[in-house]
């Protein structure tokens, strides 16, 4: 798994790539976190390399799309591949 975090301006704009499960999940979280802080405007996830998500990897997406939300910035999820699709959607979670 690799996590590429770049902020330009308001919006923090986060790389995703591999799979994402327990471990990658408690790692993305104390990387993740801390970027998103008051003041924030936009948070972008980008899946189009993340092959494969399990539970845990799940839970941190919403846990992410929920910490957006708290400090009034918007949440993407972009170019999640359609293998990752019927995962998002059960959970509420879009790709664009």
């Amino acid at each position: 798994m690799k996590c590429d975090i770049r902020r330009e301006g308001g919006t923090v704009d986060i790389v995703l790539s591999g799979r994402i499960g327990v471990a990658e999940a408690i790692e993305l979280r104390h990387r993740l976190f801390p970027e998103l802080t008051a003041g924030i405007t936009g948070v972008v996830l980008r899946m189009g390399e993340v092959t494969d998500l399990d539970s845990s990897g799940l839970g941190l997406l919403l846990a992410v799309r929920n910490l957006s939300v708290d400090i009034g910035a918007a949440f993407e999820l972009k170019n999640a591949g359609a293998g990752l699709a019927p995962k998002l959607d059960a959970v509420g979670l879009a790709s664009r």
